[in-house]
């Protein structure tokens, strides 16, 4: 799979610290973090097509004939919808333990911590459910140029559970590492929080690696390789 796409793995990986960081964009040079950020989602897209395209029809790496046709554009318009509004909700749970610190007025008790759990669990359980049961879309399209949407959801052939808790691993990896780089964007940087910032971009490709390899075997093994010829 790493051998598939190595130009777009590597352009994902180093403009993955820009697309997490969150910038205020007070300032024109902020914009770089934008234009960083598209790119790193077009390497993102290009990187999980090729690697969808490997495991389910046994592509070899250096195929590219399926390079910047239908499918490839359907795969980045679906991707770009997952991580834009994965990331939105990430940033707005972000204040999630101030919100529900002052509904409590300031309680910090066990009261605090079990109102937490029990609000992130409702608003990211369904959530991670519909990514493991829909992103079987994602491999799909890749290997059919079709998302399948309707058909899709009774394809899975195994356990949800495991593919939503290394989305969960991922998301909570990627905020982590979001919340080390954001103040990076204003602040001095030391050595610890370069170290820190590092090991976080390390492991959230390494998440998104199992979770796109997931994905590919769970949709490989639901159809036997059927769709190669679809």
């Amino acid at each position: 799979m790493l051998a598939a796409a190595p130009w777009s793995l590597a352009v994902f990986t180093l403009s993955l610290p820009f697309a997490l960081a969150d910038t205020p964009l007070y300032r024109l040079t902020d914009l770089v973090f934008v234009a960083l950020t598209l790119i790193n989602l077009i390497a993102f897209a290009r990187m999980t097509f090729a690697w969808h395209r490997v495991v389910v029809l046994g592509t070899a790496p250096r195929d590219t004939t399926a390079r910047g046709g239908t499918a490839e554009a359907k795969h980045l318009v679906l991707l770009g919808a997952i991580a834009i509004a994965v990331a939105a909700l990430g940033r707005a749970t972000g204040n999630l333990p101030f919100v529900v610190y002052v509904l409590l007025n300031g309680a910090e008790d066990f009261r605090f911590w079990g109102a937490l759990i029990a609000s992130a669990t409702v608003i990211w359980l369904p959530v991670l459910y519909a990514l493991a049961t829909y992103g079987l879309s994602l491999p799909r399209v890749a290997a059919t140029g079709e998302y399948g949407f309707g058909n899709i959801r009774a394809a899975m052939p195994y356990p949800r559970w495991p593919l939503m808790l290394v989305l969960l691993a991922l998301v909570v990896v990627a905020g982590f590492t979001a919340s080390v780089l954001s103040p990076l964007t204003y602040t001095f940087v030391t050595g610890a929080d370069v170290a820190y910032a590092a090991l976080g971009v390390v492991l959230s490709v390494l998440a998104t690696f199992v979770v796109t390899a997931m994905y590919a075997v769970a949709y490989r093994d639901a159809t036997g390789g059927a769709d190669e010829n679809a």
